[in-house]
């Protein structure tokens, strides 16, 4: 329909009301097209051939566009949230989009059923292997839950596969965590007596929602984060958060790096307050 508008305007019987324009994405010439956008909706139709290709997704990364992307396709090479994962509803003759995954108040997600862990944690396991593993590993560090990192993102599965014996928590950033969201989360369901999967935006809007960071900017920024974010700067909201982060805590005890973590974040009553935000059984 998008592209019936651009093509015939409102001969197409098409009516789009919308702030910013609409564009459809089409095959033939598509570099070109997103060359001469700008603050656009771009709309990709999951014939789209290049979806998958490497050449789109740093065109995507480096574009100042918002994308709506249709496709049943896991695109690993592009940062995307999990909470911008949808299905179409059909009721009759209209179609609403609805999240595909659901979470509770501590950001727990599931798809079908809420994984409820009828035992404490071993294990806690972080994509995270700088500031956000000081954190936790220095939190639970007099405990009897090992704190350890899988590296990145992608190999979060990975590590979850080699211990499906385990009782593991798993915190990781949900901002990019998209495209392995439906593979971690089917496992969740597998083993949901002994496994809960905690997805916060990230390890630094976690810090930022704790209130630790006393700033008019960050309140701001939290309350509506697409108010302030500028696609052509930040590839994902992680490193958005990240940005704010840093920019809000400079010339503070909080000052924000990501190869070392403050040694204020880890004092137990401030540590409290980003825990009070993912609490599950012993993870508190």
């Amino acid at each position: 329909m998008v592209s019936d508008h651009m093509r015939e305007g409102a001969k197409s019987g098409v009516t789009i009301q919308c702030d910013h324009p609409c564009v459809a994405l089409v095959d033939m010439d598509w570099e070109n097209q997103l060359a001469g956008m700008k603050n656009s909706i771009v709309f990709v139709d999951e014939g789209f051939q290049a979806i998958r290709s490497d050449e789109f997704a740093r065109a995507v990364k480096h574009s100042g566009n918002y994308f709506v992307l249709f496709t049943r396709e896991v695109l690993a090479n592009l940062p995307y949230s999990v909470d911008e994962i949808y299905r179409i509803k059909t009721s009759g003759k209209y179609h609403t989009l609805v999240p595909l995954y659901k979470h509770d108040d501590a950001h727990r997600y599931y798809e079908q059923l809420r994984a409820k862990p009828k035992r404490d944690f071993d294990l806690l396991v972080t994509e995270d292997s700088k500031a956000g593993f000081q954190f936790f590993d220095a939190r639970f560090k007099e405990s009897d839950v090992s704190v350890l990192s899988a590296g990145t993102n992608s190999k979060v599965l990975e590590w979850l596969d080699r211990h499906k014996g385990d009782r593991v928590f798993v915190i990781a950033d949900g901002a990019a965590f998209g495209p392995y969201a439906d593979r971690v989360l089917t496992l969740q369901h597998i083993h949901r007596d002994t496994m809960a999967v905690c997805l916060p935006e990230s390890f630094e809007w976690l810090l930022l929602e704790s209130g630790l960071i006393k700033s008019d900017v960050v309140r701001e920024v939290l309350a509506d984060p697409s108010a302030h974010v500028d696609s052509e700067e930040h590839e994902s909201w992680e490193q958005y958060f990240t940005d704010v982060l840093r920019t809000q805590s400079t010339g503070t005890p909080f000052a924000y790096r990501k190869g070392e973590l403050a040694d204020a974040y880890k004092v137990a009553k401030n540590a409290d307050k980003v825990m009070a935000l993912i609490a599950c059984r012993n993870i508190r």
